[in-house]
């Protein structure tokens, strides 16, 4: 498919920056593959220029209409507990436990109508664009951070590119896919958290690089396999972070100070500024009881302040240091949850629509993009998928969502091969 409605900001080929980010289909209307790419590279310098993102996930599916998308009209039964409070942009309300956000929205943006979204307990499709009935189907997908891992990783780093605060789980698309090991997270929980202890002496590490070295010439015949190379990239290169304090100690919230601490309420968003202001690209983080499909409003009332706090804090330290509009925050969950309360006091998975916030990377902040209808059981206006969201993402990190890489067996695959940049926010 061709699609040709963009702007009139062209390149010297005569076709508009926008049109060559609506080429779905080689060789139409006289393009050859040398043209595309050669287009595409034009059309570069139309992206962003953000260096990070932090991406947050509300484990369990937080409430729409109880956060970011309040229906203070609405019947009862419907609107819940909680009220809607203005924010310091007109017309925006958010809901009443986000009190410090509300006074920040001229640097957030609200997206309120994510429609359709994938109905399972994952952040498979928040993090790669794909859901795991999609990745299953179709192949695996990297994540957002292994594919800045992949693009800016230098052969000589002693900073890991992507990091996730987290855990690991392949089913939530926090790994690699056809990226390769090279490109996979660095796990602060995981097994070998504790090789970045300052008591890892050099010695010890010296015979862990001699023991390697001995298992791999018993696997010399199988050196030359793709797979195999990968993963000796990988342990070069986290034998080099590893052996570098950088690293340790940006990962030590035990250096900040206890009223910084206080401030922030969650030691993994601190973390997240941490790595950030290092030099990584991606860090991901979770925060869950989000899932309330009883109890939703008592839930709600310890969780809610606790996440406008931390995000808050987060916002603030990154503007004060100058890294706010280098790095984008998103923040949202599986999918949203029934508008109507439950017999329970709670609310039920709704996957018909969500919302999600935003903020800094240089977009256009200060607004609510689409809306849902009175009760907020569907949208209203401007319906977007989450895919929509993630080519935004890539686009403010200055890398074309369209972009193709190869997988295993050699096949042509785009990042994201049907979604566009929503135009509000660039």
């Amino acid at each position: 498919m061709l699609e040709i409605t963009g702007k009139s900001h062209r390149v010297c080929s005569g076709v508009t920056r926008r049109d060559v980010l609506r080429i779905g289909g080689l060789g139409l209307a006289g393009f050859t593959l040398a043209d595309v790419l050669k287009l595409r590279a034009e059309a570069a310098s139309d992206l962003g220029s953000a260096k990070s993102i932090i991406m947050i996930h509300l484990g369990g599916g937080p409430s729409h209409v109880d956060t970011y998308d309040p229906k203070p009209e609405s019947p009862a039964a419907y609107r819940g507990e909680f009220k809607a409070i203005e924010t310091n942009v007109s017309g925006i309300q958010l809901g009443e436990h986000f009190p410090l956000q509300a006074k920040r929205m001229d640097r957030m943006v609200v997206i309120r109508s994510l429609a359709n979204v994938a109905h399972e307990h994952s952040s498979s499709h928040t993090v790669t664009g794909y859901s795991n009935l999609e990745r299953n189907a179709t192949g695996d997908k990297p994540s957002v951070g292994s594919v800045l891992a992949k693009l800016r990783t230098s052969p000589s780093a002693v900073i890991p590119s992507y990091v996730t605060v987290r855990g690991y789980n392949t089913v939530h698309g926090l790994g690699a896919a056809y990226l390769g090991g090279s490109a996979e997270p660095l796990v602060s929980r995981g097994p070998g958290r504790d090789d970045l202890t300052p008591r890892l002496s050099k010695i010890r590490m010296a015979s862990r690089q001699k023991l390697l070295a001995q298992v791999d010439s018993v696997r010399r015949e199988i050196d030359n396999h793709p797979e195999v190379a990968q993963r000796t990239a990988f342990n070069e290169g986290a034998f080099r972070i590893i052996s570098s304090s950088k690293t340790y100690d940006a990962l030590d919230v035990g250096k900040e100070s206890k009223a910084t601490r206080d401030r922030y309420k969650n030691d993994n968003f601190l973390l997240a500024r941490r790595l950030v202001e290092a030099g990584v690209q991606c860090v991901a983080v979770e925060t869950g009881g989000w899932d309330t499909h009883g109890n939703n409003f008592n839930s709600l009332r310890n969780l809610m302040p606790r996440l406008d706090r931390s995000l808050a804090a987060l916002m603030d330290d990154l503007k004060d240091r100058g890294l706010y509009e280098e790095t984008v925050i998103v923040v949202w969950g599986e999918f949203g949850r029934t508008p109507r309360v439950n017999g329970s006091a709670g609310r039920d998975h709704w996957p018909r629509v969500m919302s999600a916030m935003i903020s800094g990377g240089g977009l256009k902040m200060g607004q609510a993009i689409g809306s849902t209808d009175s009760l907020g059981q569907g949208v209203d206006k401007n319906p977007l998928h989450v895919r929509d969201v993630v080519a935004t993402l890539y686009h403010a990190l200055g890398i074309d969502p369209k972009m193709v890489f190869t997988d295993a067996q050699g096949r042509p695959i785009q990042l994201i091969h049907d979604k566009e940049p929503i135009p509000e926010l660039i």
